[in-house]
């Protein structure tokens, strides 16, 4: 029977480097609820009550992930949320508003694509009453998704696609998944822990002594242009002394038109 281990070239080829960050960061103890809608082990909190503004809030997200020519696809998807109290926790609505997205020239097609994806499915949030993530609804990859796989395929069947490019589709087309599944947000996210924090997943390669994926946690408070809170994350992955590196962050701010009231 044929190994299911792969070389740490095979891995990044077929596009699988992008889902092993994708499940490391899943395992983190500051990932985001699990599927149950049970919380995730909780991280050190501000001290204080969680007392949320209830309108004029934009959470950002930005995910920057590296491509095989060392170039880098940065996509920031801006939503307006308002926060509730529910119960003895809180609920998070929230409405896409604007999304960028910059890639290469060689990629603008599918660019334009998930600057279209409507991001349906991710609100409604629920938090504890500490302001920790403890479910929210599922978001199952939709149309635009699929669009964007159908034209990688095609991309890669032609003759007239250079290798380079059809690596670059294929890291694309990951980003595009882990945006779906919104990469397993950190639970604290409307609430960061403050400081940093990292941790190591260690992997088990056909063709190296060592694999890891190290991921990188840093909460902040309040700060300049009416920042709230954000939070990063950055999932390095080396296999084999090949090294990516993915970055995110989740920044939540009062709009504009709050902060001049």
């Amino acid at each position: 029977m044929k190994s299911r281990r792969m070389t740490g070239k095979a891995i990044w080829r077929s596009g699988t480097a992008a889902m092993l960050a994708l499940v490391a960061a899943s395992g983190a103890a500051a990932s985001g609820a699990a599927a149950a809608g049970i919380a995730a082990a909780a991280s050190p909190m501000p001290p204080g009550a969680f007392n949320p503004p209830t309108s004029g809030l934009v959470l950002t997200r930005t995910l920057s992930r590296g491509l095989p020519d060392g170039k880098i696809i940065t996509t920031r998807r801006d939503y307006e949320v308002r926060i509730s109290r529910i119960g003895e926790g809180y609920r998070v609505d929230g409405a896409l508003i604007d999304v960028a997205v910059d890639a290469p020239p060689s990629l603008a097609g599918l660019a334009e694509i998930e600057r279209r994806r409507p991001d349906a499915g991710l609100f409604p949030i629920y938090l504890d009453a500490s302001g920790s993530i403890v479910s929210k609804r599922e978001d199952v990859p939709g149309t635009a998704v699929g669009q964007a796989v159908t034209l990688v395929s095609q991309r890669i069947g032609s003759s007239g696609l250079a290798a380079l490019d059809m690596l670059q589709a294929q890291a694309f087309v990951a980003q595009l998944r882990s945006n779906a599944a919104h990469s397993n947000w950190p639970s604290d996210v409307f609430r960061p822990a403050l400081g940093r924090r990292s941790e190591v997943h260690r992997l088990e390669l056909a063709d190296a002594a060592d694999g890891e994926v190290t991921i990188v946690m840093e909460g902040q408070g309040p700060g300049p242009a009416g920042r709230v809170a954000a939070i990063d994350r950055i999932v390095t992955t080396d296999l084999g002394g090949d090294r990516r590196v993915t970055r995110e962050r989740w920044q939540i701010s009062r709009a504009p038109a709050a902060i001049d009231r």
